[in-house]
């Protein structure tokens, strides 16, 4: 009997990217506020807001939004990559970077052009430095391994995704690694998850996937035949996605959750959903985002 697959989502299900970018700004914020003798708060509140706005104005959102790249990235990402979209976002965050910076500094009356440059690198360092995971991600990969083929699929850029991964321990557990931009759909399209399944010599019916996005992780694996795990961070206001299968809100209780789902009952076409949410209809920016990655 073949072994069941289960297929993982990456950011905010077992690496916490929220949790390293906003610790990232608050650190940049406050080196900021330190040489411009101001106070890092409102630095903190403006950064998101501005990087947000000026993200979603770019002519480089539609495909970023897509594929699942958000602000967050664009503030260290490199994107490297023959994809013409890809090279155009390569070509946009220098700039996008510094205004965000510049722009941030001016919120709170200085304007200094040194000191912004400066906070687009220390933003990149420190960023790079950290990549928290989830204390119980490792532990749990491990024990599902065992009996189990594990996929990676996310969406982003291919060399982001890719970094994030490299500062942790968890790359090894996965018989396959999807990206969106590197195969050409993003969730919730029901390709992605094919790809993954296809890559692992599995079959929808066998295959969970665990997702902390209604939106993208459990509407995309509906409409692939695939159940649904979702594990709720309470990151997403108010987003909208099919019920899935269990809910979960520690990696720790996935074990349990698999187990309780036990052997599919209905047939990949019963679980199909022919209309998945479009992939465009939230943004990232953290007080007004209604959907994950």
């Amino acid at each position: 009997m073949a072994r069941p697959a289960i297929l993982f989502d990456l950011d905010n299900t077992l690496v916490m990217e929220d949790e390293a970018t906003f610790a990232a700004v608050r650190s940049t914020c406050e080196f900021a506020a330190s040489r411009a003798g101001v106070d890092a708060d409102p630095l903190v509140t403006a950064v998101p807001r501005l990087a947000a706005s000026l993200w979603k104005a770019s002519p480089t959102s539609p495909y970023a939004d897509t594929m699942g790249i958000w602000w967050g990235e664009g503030l260290w990402g490199d994107f490297r990559g023959e994809a013409p979209e890809l090279r155009a976002l390569s070509d946009f965050v220098p700039t996008f970077r510094r205004e965000v910076w510049a722009g941030a500094l001016a919120a709170v009356g200085v304007a200094d052009d040194a000191l912004a440059n400066e906070l687009v690198e220390t933003y990149r360092t420190v960023r790079r430095a950290r990549e928290p995971v989830d204390a119980q991600a490792e532990p749990v990969l491990a024990r599902l391994a065992l009996d189990h083929r594990l996929a990676l699929v996310t969406n982003g850029a291919p060399d982001v995704q890719r970094e994030k991964l490299a500062g942790t321990t968890l790359a090894g557990y996965f018989g396959a690694i999807v990206i969106s931009c590197e195969v050409g759909f993003a969730k919730p399209d029901p390709r992605i998850f094919e790809i993954a399944l296809d890559r692992i010599g599995a079959s929808a019916p066998e295959a969970v996937m665990v997702g902390d996005s209604l939106a993208r992780d459990v509407a995309g694996a509906r409409a692939a035949g695939i159940r649904a795990v979702w594990i709720d961070r309470r990151l997403w206001a108010d987003e909208k996605g099919p019920t899935p299968d269990a809910r979960i809100e520690t990696l720790s209780a996935l074990p349990a959750a698999l187990a309780a789902l036990g052997p599919v009952a209905v047939s990949p076409q019963d679980l199909r959903e022919p209309h998945p949410p479009s992939a465009r209809d939230g943004s990232r920016g953290r007080a007004s985002r209604t959907e994950g990655r």
